[in-house]
């Protein structure tokens, strides 16, 4: 087993570089051994390189060894300057090799792109420091392999015993509130904390691609039905001068061979540019979409899926030729039968593929209408022209003091940028999940009465420049320098002072008291999936953060402060690490990153699905009017009005579209059951995605069948009375 802490950090070849952002994982120097890996030069880290003093080694993939040193392979050795400090390169690690990134490895909700795991760096845990209670608890993670026989749920309780052992020796006065399941531990197989989620949307796919190949089988089954229901009389004539049931097998195969052929190749060559803009498109979604190709296994497969799909629902429909009685034919018996036979069969295929449509569309449109409400709901703060940029700080220059400096000279800079209405700064980003997790304690209450809350550190203008809205009191200011106040969200309000005014009230966190100055409009600062969560913020000054994400409200477009944003913080410090600069807008969209996949998906496969059943429903009403034209004339001669022919044609294959909807209907019923963890705010009957979606089917095939329809109220009587 080793223990490890996946993270971000600024890497540089030297002094004058900008330090570009790489992930990092600090581990202990058994980490490579228990993934079963080594380098693929250099060597692996030593046991005294995870001591003090001599940790400031490093091993790096070799994505970065081609990036940084252009694959020089003198690299060992070589010094590059990470998070501020000295660091020597001793290893690279091989080319196929792929860490969890920190959001993967934790399960966290961050939907943005995080960079790639770039460098492994030895864990250091000093023997002098209690590392139990009061240390880095719940920041690590550890990795190993089970023994054989012991189950997941076993090595969970075995770890949590020791937890409780850890929680036993936390000294008198450290811990409020009652000990037992203050600490506990969770263990999960490392596939399911990289994949989560991503296995649904992943079968979602498969489901929408499975739906679309079962409709192109149903519309080539039914095409290839009505093409050899109209070669019967060629068949009993090739069948009279000789020809044999195999021949005209094989010239039905050959023609199925060909489509399938074309159409594969069509397909394959789609594939190529489809890969690339979904890699790009998904990245935010699902891991390693990044790394995601072409695989030979996986497109011999789909090819031969393709092509037997299309031999198998080709040939079904050409072994009628097999049963052509030349004699029967010829003199027109045994038609009558097999064509109304053969009509029925065409218009439940067509009954087959409206079903499966239907599902997809309305699945789509609970996706659509789930998409909707989480863009355009209250988020209780304000992203418009808000700029955003993520500053990593590392390194001896920036000590506590040296952090409150850059802050507040950073902050200074940005307020005077031209355009710049308020800028501030906190220590989590919005809408990545939830950080630093304490208890609030009241005071004047009871027990019963205290609760969890995500703490932040601000500074002043931060509600100002996200227009959250204060409800009483007031917000943080410079005032409140060298003070231990703080403002907290309605919501923390409510659950720590339930019946009492929550401003000047005072509270205890890890011993420390603080008091509340004011209470703010609650905000889904974590996720916009989830209800606001308890809040606490505090001044950064008190506890200034490595990671500082600015914040700056401008009153121009803010993708033209971007580069002045960027410029003016490493014209103070040139030696920090900018992750990256970016609209609070694009932060919104990123962290809705997987329904805009799933959605853009499912409506994509709709849409297909859609048009495939629109073609289906036009060949199949066009061909009954072509076999029925006799029956037409006859009826129009006996009196029949163009009308009645009209409705007559459009009722044959109305019925099983509308069998298709209604069954259709009740599977998006169960499928929308299944996956309802993935939509927000919507009800599987909800009216305002089944009444639309049917509409626009029904629309739709209304509007395929008209020219079918028209063309039957147009035949002339005599003309279809002469027709065979």
């Amino acid at each position: 087993m080793s223990l490890l802490q996946a993270n971000f950090i600024g890497i540089s070849r030297g002094a004058g570089d900008h330090p570009a952002l790489v992930g990092r994982v600090i581990a202990q120097p058994n980490l490579l051994d228990v993934l079963g890996i080594q380098p693929i030069l250099g060597r692996n880290f030593l046991p005294e390189e995870a001591t003090e003093g001599h940790q400031n080694v490093a091993l790096i993939s070799w994505r970065l060894w081609q990036s940084l040193f252009q694959g020089d392979r003198d690299v060992l050795g070589k010094t590059v300057n990470l998070g501020g400090t000295p660091t020597e390169v001793i290893g690279v690690l091989p080319r196929q090799f792929y860490f969890p990134k920190a959001n993967e490895l934790a399960s966290s909700s961050i939907a943005r792109q995080l960079p790639e795991i770039e460098v492994i760096a030895p864990l250091v845990l000093n023997p002098l420091q209690s590392f139990g209670w009061m240390s880095d608890f719940g920041n690590y993670v550890a990795i190993g392999h089970l023994k054989p026989g012991v189950s997941i749920s076993q090595a969970q309780e075995q770890l949590n015993v020791i937890a409780d052992d850890i929680v036993r020796q936390v000294p008198p006065g450290q811990m409020e509130g009652d000990p037992r399941g203050a600490l506990s531990s969770y263990v999960q197989p490392l596939k399911e904390a990289i994949v989560g989620k991503t296995a649904a949307r992943l079968w979602l796919l498969l489901a929408a691609v499975a739906s679309v190949l079962l409709i192109a089988c149903v519309n080539l089954a039914n095409a290839q039905l009505a093409r050899f229901a109209s070669r019967d009389r060629e068949a009993a004539v090739r069948s009279a001068l000789g020809a044999s049931s195999v021949r005209l097998l094989q010239n039905a195969l050959a023609e199925v061979v060909l489509l399938s052929l074309v159409g594969g190749a069509l397909g394959v060559a789609l594939a190529f540019a489809a890969v690339r803009w979904f890699s790009h498109y998904a990245q935010m979604s699902i891991p390693r979409m990044g790394s995601i190709t072409l695989n030979p296994a996986v497109l011999a497969l789909s090819v031969a899926l393709t092509v037997g799909a299309s031999f198998l629902f080709g040939v079904l429909p050409a072994l009628r030729l097999l049963r052509v009685r030349p004699h029967q034919v010829l003199h027109g018996s045994g038609r009558a039968t097999g064509a109304r036979w053969t009509n029925t069969l065409r218009r439940w295929l067509v009954g087959a593929q409206v079903f499966f449509c239907a599902t997809l569309l309305l699945v789509a449109g609970l996706f659509a209408k789930s998409l909707v409400r989480l863009s355009t709901f209250d988020k209780g703060f304000s992203s418009d022209h808000v700029i955003a940029a993520d500053v990593l700080l590392r390194g001896n220059a920036f000590n506590e003091a040296g952090r409150i400096a850059f802050d507040e000279g950073v902050l200074t800079k940005l307020r005077a940028l031209p355009g710049v209405q308020s800028a501030s700064l906190t220590s989590a980003m919005l809408l990545e999940g939830e950080t630093w997790i304490d208890g609030v304690i009241p005071t004047d209450g009871s027990a019963e009465t205290h609760a969890l809350a995500n703490y932040r550190w601000i500074a002043p203008d931060y509600f100002t420049t996200l227009q959250q809205k204060m409800v009483a009191g007031r917000a943080l200011s410079e005032h409140d320098r060298g003070t231990l106040n703080a403002v907290i969200s309605e919501t923390t309000a409510r659950a720590v002072w339930p019946d009492r005014d929550a401003v000047g009230r005072q509270f205890k966190r890890n011993g420390t008291l603080s008091t509340v100055v004011g209470v703010v409009a609650d905000a889904r600062n974590n996720s916009l999936h989830a209800a606001p969560v308890n809040m606490v913020y505090l001044p950064f000054w008190g506890d200034p953060p490595r990671a500082t994400y600015f914040l700056v409200r401008g009153s121009q477009d803010p993708s033209q402060l971007i580069e002045a944003v960027r410029s003016t913080i490493w014209s103070y410090n040139s030696d920090v690490t900018i992750a990256r600069v970016h609209t609070l807008d694009s932060q919104v969209s990123d962290s809705l990153a997987p329904e805009h996949m799933e959605t853009a998906i499912l409506i994509a496969f709709g849409a297909a699905a859609l048009l495939l059943a629109l073609l289906g429903i036009y060949g199949t009403l066009s061909y009954v009017v072509q076999a029925r034209t006799q029956e037409v004339g006859i009826r129009m001669a006996l009196g029949a009005s163009r009308q009645s022919i009209y409705w007559l044609m459009l009722v044959t294959v109305m019925t099983p579209v509308f069998t298709g909807l209604f069954l259709g209907w009740l599977a998006s019923l169960g499928i929308g059951k299944t996956l309802a963890s993935l939509l927000y705010g919507t009800a599987m009957t909800d009216p305002g995605v089944i009444f639309p979606v049917l509409a626009l089917f029904i629309a739709a095939a209304t509007a395929a069948t008209f020219l079918p329809c028209r063309h039957a109220a147009r035949i002339e009587p005599l003309e279809a009375l002469r027709a065979e």
